[in-house]
């Protein structure tokens, strides 16, 4: 990351390490620990309600977790924890909840027994009765807690709830059941619109000083019940840290300990260096909120905690959380968390899967059942029978690591001469540990140990990530295998050159004085494994095709082998020559040429294989979604201006007319019209573009002739993809029909989680002035590939 001079200064004043060139040196002050902490209590993970049941009690997912040892498990959910009352007692019947039992918006729950709790939604707070509360309830996951044998950190409802409801909850948690929860959390993310309880009663939108008073009531009603407890918030959504400095200023004698969330989302589309460098963006919040706690309560500024409750690499669930990218990025992250300063942490989260990836530790095979008319008692007992395996994503894996591999001692080091990797060292009683991230997808890290004054021992072990233990199969979305890293046998010598694969983590523990640190079993080398090829049946012939050679199902037991030579008939160019499949899994592309069927083969040694697929033509096509001939409620949209069905100026039609007065283009008073309700049979993973009806009355005024439309794709991958603009003088008495194309081919990634399509008014010139006249705009759809 050449193009990072910050960056760079950063990770070379501290122990998680960036460098420049392919010869690297790692300089380490055994001597100097920069900060001492338990790492699991950086490992932690959020469990849900809402997650089933069976894979919560899957005996792989329990076993792996007991492997990870995390300090702490978040409850009961995210989202769910301002829309849940987390007992049901007197007023939830199996799936039903009795309304009556609702006054002002609040439940009145019997809290001298327990049920389990029920979800609210809506600004009625009405129950979703009859449907979905969750798989289990906050009983069975302060169990699985405790067989766990790790802290709780509960997030109590200070969306919908109350006090009292809080309250009863400690009562109940450590008076009643003896779950000894230490950290509690008042409300989560609610400086969010799409936060339940963001939105007050009379409609208006929660401020920091508002939640600050809740705060302040919520804790004082808590810690009457357990003065021992600790209480924390604001939640915060993003490093942004809303409501932070409110809640430190206007009632931080309360708080033990501040939270947030992040999910460093920048970048990811341009590559996956920029993935990478966003593991770095923590460190500025950090420094902030410590800043802020120093200001307000410079009394207890080391007392006060700094949390982070929610974590990962995006917030989108797309391939890269699940992918080896978010287990590599995964030890870099964990690496700044300890060394910025973060108290403790939970991933975000267990279980959740998506179609494509999903921010859960772990992968259920899935079960195929074919018969329409089976009972969902039936079903389940098909499950249970059936027992699918839990496998361990890469992002558990890379927690793994640091629990397993890594010491509670940050020491000071600086690693120089390699532009594709990171390093960090931790210390224990008998070892170090370098932790060395690779970044490159073909080069190996070599690096050089610079340690003055340390003493080895005569043996350590190195245990790796890499493509041979995990890969992730792009075309069905799921792990082709999940293999627990293996250490292996380390002679440590004086001047010790340390090697890192392609696209890896690898820890190395290196013993102090006399101590010899014993590998794990590599198990025995099979004799052959199988060559396979991994390739699409069909491609579009405008984009890259990815391609993967096998080793078999990868595993340590893998016999390391050369690189295999590829080779490609047809209209397509392979990117090389040769794939290395050390690893067991090498990935390489073709460049598509043309139409037509290709056929690749792959030689490795004395065995060949072959697979072949079609590239064919992108057919496109323009499907209009928005015609505009409904009542203005029916469209789906919203506007800064007045928006109004004109039958006037297109003959037999109806169109969307905007009126400007005396419009003045600002931030959040620039929308023209912003349609946010996706048609249910838009195939969003199809859009290539957008296109619309554009015109503007003859009356139009404006003395800034680049006064325009502009035309905003948003998604959740990527919330703003412009793909184009017309000033308003080009359409100006009549019509004109556009179609703006993504305006680049990265776009598709995020397309499918398309949102929203924004057309806005916009002025080049700094000085802003007024617009008059009216602005149609009819038939819009999308461009389908």
């Amino acid at each position: 990351m050449k193009n990072a001079p910050a960056l760079i200064l950063l990770c070379l004043l501290s122990s998680l390490a960036f460098a420049s060139t392919d010869t690297a040196t790692l300089s380490i002050r055994a001597d100097r620990v920069i900060r001492k902490l338990d790492r699991r209590r950086l490992l932690g993970t959020n469990l849900g309600v809402f997650h089933p049941a069976r894979d919560l009690a899957n005996a792989d997912v329990q076993r792996y977790l007991r492997e990870l040892k995390p300090a702490f498990l978040r409850i009961p959910g995210g989202s769910w924890s301002d829309e849940y009352y987390w007992n049901g007692n007197g007023v939830r019947t199996g799936d039903h909840v009795d309304v009556s039992r609702r006054k002002d918006g609040i439940y009145d729950v019997d809290f001298s027994g327990y049920a389990p709790g029920f979800r609210i939604q809506g600004a009625d707070r009405r129950p979703i009765d009859d449907e979905f509360h969750g798989d289990v309830d906050v009983r069975a996951l302060h169990e699985i807690v405790k067989k766990q044998g790790a802290e709780a950190i509960v997030t109590v409802n200070a969306g919908t709830g109350t006090a009292e409801l809080a309250a009863e909850w400690v009562r109940w948690a450590n008076l009643v059941q003896g779950y000894n929860v230490r950290y509690w959390e008042i409300g989560n993310e609610l400086e969010g619109s799409w936060e339940l309880g963001h939105y007050l009663p009379d409609g208006s939108p929660m401020t920091g000083a508002v939640y600050a008073r809740r705060f302040v009531e919520f804790a004082t009603a808590m810690k009457a019940v357990d003065p021992t407890i600790k209480v924390g918030g604001p939640t915060a959504a993003s490093e942004k840290g809303g409501f932070m400095e409110d809640l430190l200023r206007l009632a931080g004698d309360h708080v033990d300990f501040v939270s947030f969330h992040t999910y460093p989302v920048e970048k990811h589309l341009d590559s996956e260096q920029g993935i990478f460098e966003q593991a770095f963006s923590l460190s500025g919040a950090m420094e902030r909120f410590r800043g802020l706690i120093a200001k307000y309560q410079p009394d207890r500024k080391d007392e006060i905690e700094i949390a982070i409750t929610e974590w990962n690499s995006k917030v989108v669930e797309d391939r890269d959380t699940a992918d080896l990218i978010n287990g590599l990025w995964t030890c870099v992250f964990v690496g700044e968390m300890f060394r910025s300063g973060v108290s403790f942490a939970t991933q975000w989260d267990l279980l959740t899967v998506t179609e494509t990836g999903g921010h859960g530790l772990f992968h259920f095979e899935q079960f195929d059942f074919d018969q329409p008319d089976v009972s969902l008692e039936e079903l389940d007992r098909l499950y249970n029978a059936f027992n699918p395996p839990g496998f361990a994503k890469s992002q558990f894996w890379g927690m793994y690591l640091w629990s397993k591999c890594m010491g509670d001692q940050l020491v000071a080091s600086s690693l120089e001469g390699n532009d594709h990797a990171y390093a960090m060292v931790t210390r224990a009683d008998d070892r170090l540990s370098v932790m060395v991230v690779n970044v490159s997808r073909d080069e190996a890290a070599r690096i050089r140990l610079n340690a003055p004054g340390v003493k080895w021992g005569e043996k350590g072990r190195a245990t790796t990530l890499s493509q041979r233990e995990y890969t992730w199969n792009p075309m069905t979305h799921e792990p082709l295998w999940s293999h627990k890293p293996v250490s292996r046998v380390l002679p440590v010598e004086k001047d010790l050159e340390l090697t890192v694969p392609p696209f890896s983590v690898r820890v190395f523990e290196l013993p102090l004085r006399d101590t010899a640190l014993e590998p794990e079993d590599r198990g025995q080398p099979r004799a052959q494994a199988p060559l396979r090829l991994l390739l699409p049946e069909s491609s579009p012939v405008d984009l890259p095709v990815e391609g993967w050679i096998l080793v078999g199902d990868g595993g340590a037991d893998v016999p390391m082998l050369q690189p295999a030579r590829i080779t490609v008939k047809g209209p397509a160019q392979a990117d090389r020559e040769q794939v290395r499949i050390s690893e067991t899994a090498g990935r390489f592309f073709l460049m598509p040429k043309g139409t037509g069927r290709v056929t690749v083969r792959a030689t490795a040694g004395r065995t060949t294989v072959e697979k072949t697929l079609e590239i064919v033509e992108v057919k496109e096509r323009s499907e209009v979604y928005w015609r505009f001939e409904t009542d203005t409620s029916e469209w789906g949209g919203s506007s800064s201006f007045t928006v109004r069905a004109d039958d006037l100026v297109r003959p037999n039609q109806q169109v969307a007319a905007i009126e400007l007065r005396r419009a003045v283009p600002k931030e959040n008073k620039d929308v023209l019209l912003l349609l946010e309700s996706m048609p249910a049979d838009l195939p969003k993973d199809r859009i290539g573009g957008v296109v619309f009806d554009f015109g503007v009355s003859p009356d139009l005024a404006c003395s800034d002739k680049s006064v325009g439309l502009g035309v905003i794709l948003q998604s959740a991958s990527e919330h703003w993809i412009p793909l184009g603009s017309v000033p308003l003088e080009l359409v100006k008495g009549r019509w004109k029909s556009f179609t703006f194309r993504l305006p680049d081919l990265k776009y598709l990634q995020a397309v499918d989680k398309t949102y929203a399509l924004r057309f806005q008014l916009f002025q080049n010139n700094a000085k802003k002035v007024p617009v008059d006249g009216t602005v149609y705009i009819d038939n819009v759809g999308f461009l389908l590939r």
